[in-house]
């Protein structure tokens, strides 16, 4: 058993006795340390207050969220951005379509005046593969139906190996065939014919039929006889002589009407109407309505896109006046103020801070009214009532120096801590980067026509923020977590150096998409580490100053 007995000097605070037994291995390896006694007791005390310290802060609201919502506002204008620079790569893949669909310098309507005209490409070809003479159907046609193709000579009815000659072949053989098997069944010099046998049947069975029978089967010979004209064998080869000669006639040439003269007159007609369709020549052909077609459509896209640059030509001309128009104006310095005003305000806003627009109104220093806008960070805040000042031109004269100066007046004057100068992105001078950070202060481009140029404030925001904070909370302790906000804010300049990156490759979308992506997914990785960052040394700053406000 360990006793614990509060032994500070002696005070007029309340005492406790407490008595522990402690069983935790790390815990009771640290007391064996100390010697035993008040050596021990007063280690413990101090672990018991550190512990209730911790504890009570643990419980408490950490202020992270401002920090958080300005980097979350990052990612999304971020996303905002590449998405409005797909309407730039749209843009671009439009000048891209002109160049191939362009009346006059288009490459499509080039190429399809090359192909559709009536030496060009297309007629050359066609009549290459369909006209009527030396052309690839009309060549293939002769080799497979000409006179020295295969199927003319197997129709040819003088070719010895013809298809007539062969049928006349064949019919001979069968009907000399038959005809020899027929007169061998009725032959009385073949004993073992039909006859023969019939006639020994008979003369066995009936003697006296034999003349009877001799008169009937000189009559059944004669059917089989070719010498009489009205016999049955005559007849049969009348008929398969009258077969063989319609066969002759359906393979003629010399026939009309014959099969082989329709089907070389169905081909004849078929080529002639291949030639009909396909020819240039004919304005009813298929060739010419297509031709005729493509024209009129290619017309169609010319008259829309001639159409549309007029449209696009006329709002530029528009715009381009109505921006010379104001910048020409007395009152442009002023409603570059007005236009940037909302912004700022806008933003504060979402912060919980407080915006005030101070350029009409002396501040600290005597008739002194620099600094266009004042914003007092929120009792939510790490800094609360901390000030930042803000000072905005849209006036070519202005370098880099005279503009820090302006700031550091602007930042006495409104008694601020840190000071934000923006500078019109058509005013800025040659060369200064869109976001940059110079001690307490930060110095910025803004565009009022370009959206995507509001990151550069909001960047600008977060940022000086960040050193407010850092300026309030300042001190021994807090010094890793300043050198933490340092390098995060230098990293968000970097971030917005490669914004900056981005908006060049967008202009060339076609050979630099790959490096856009990759750049944004860096971007997004590296935002959200940095913000990290900044929302862990930010907590730190504010338990740090609760433990000194505990102490006191």
């Amino acid at each position: 058993m360990q006793t614990l007995v509060d032994s500070f000097e002696a005070t007029e605070l309340p005492t406790l006795l407490i008595a522990l037994e402690v069983s935790d291995p790390d815990v009771v390896a640290e007391l064996k340390k100390h010697v035993e006694g008040l050596p021990r007791e007063k280690y413990a005390l101090s672990a018991l207050r550190l512990g209730v310290l911790a504890l009570r802060q643990a419980a408490g609201e950490l202020d992270a969220t401002a920090v958080r919502d300005a980097a979350q506002g990052l990612l999304l204008n971020l996303g905002q951005l590449l998405a409005r620079r797909g309407v730039e790569i749209s843009g671009d893949i439009s000048g891209a379509l002109r160049q191939y669909f362009d009346p006059s310098t288009g490459a499509l309507p080039q190429r399809i005046e090359a192909l559709l005209r009536s030496d060009g490409e297309l007629d050359r070809a066609l009549r290459a593969h369909l006209a009527p003479e030396n052309s690839t159907i009309a060549s293939a046609l002769n080799a497979h139906l000409g006179e020295g193709s295969a199927i003319f000579k197997l129709l040819s009815p003088d070719d010895a190996n013809g298809l007539r000659a062969k049928i006349e072949a064949a019919f001979q053989s069968i009907v000399t065939e038959q005809q020899e098997r027929i007169l061998t069944e009725f032959s009385l010099d073949n004993k073992g014919s039909a006859l023969s046998r019939l006639i020994a049947e008979l003369v066995s069975n009936n003697g006296a039929l034999q003349t009877d029978l001799k008169t009937q089967v000189n009559s059944l010979a004669g059917e089989f006889s070719l010498d009489k004209p009205d016999s049955a064998l005559s007849r049969l080869v009348a008929r398969v002589e009258v077969a063989h000669k319609r066969i002759s006639d359906e393979f003629s040439t010399d026939n009309d009407q014959s099969a082989i003269a329709r089907l070389s007159r169905m081909l004849a007609e078929t080529s002639e109407q291949i030639d009909k369709n396909l020819t240039l020549d004919d304005d009813g052909s298929s060739l010419s309505r297509l031709k005729r077609e493509l024209q009129n459509m290619i017309e169609g896209l010319v008259t829309s896109n001639t159409s549309f640059q007029t449209e696009v030509r006329a709002t530029l001309a528009v715009l381009h006046a109505r921006r010379d128009e104001a910048s020409r104006s007395t009152r442009h310095g002023l409603a570059f103020q007005d236009e940037i005003g909302p912004v700022i305000a806008a933003e504060a806003q979402r912060l919980n801070d407080l915006h005030e627009i101070t350029g009409t109104t002396v501040g600290a220093i005597k008739n002194c009214k620099i600094g266009d806008f004042v914003t007092t960070l929120g009792a939510d805040s790490a800094a609360p009532g901390a000030r930042i000042a803000w000072e905005v031109k849209s006036d070519k004269s202005y370098d880099l120096k005279s503009a820090l100066w302006e700031i550091e007046q602007a930042r006495k004057n409104r008694q601020a801590q840190t000071g934000i100068f923006v500078f019109a992105s058509n005013a800025a001078p040659d060369g200064l980067q869109p976001f940059a950070r110079y001690g307490n202060d930060v110095v910025i481009t803004w565009d009022p026509d370009n959206v995507d140029s509001d990151l550069n404030i909001k960047a600008a925001y977060s940022v000086a923020r960040a050193l407010v904070i850092r300026e309030t909370h300042e001190s021994l302790d807090n010094e890793e977590a300043v050198k933490a906000i340092d390098l995060a804010t230098r990293s968000v300049e970097k971030q917005l150096e490669h914004l900056d990156q981005i908006k060049t490759w967008a202009e060339t979308a076609k050979t630099n998409g790959a490096k856009i992506a990759d750049r944004a997914f860096k971007m997004r990785a590296d935002l959200a580490a940095e913000v990290e960052a900044l929302d862990k040394h930010l907590m730190a700053i504010r338990t740090n100053g609760a433990q000194a406000y505990s102490h006191d």
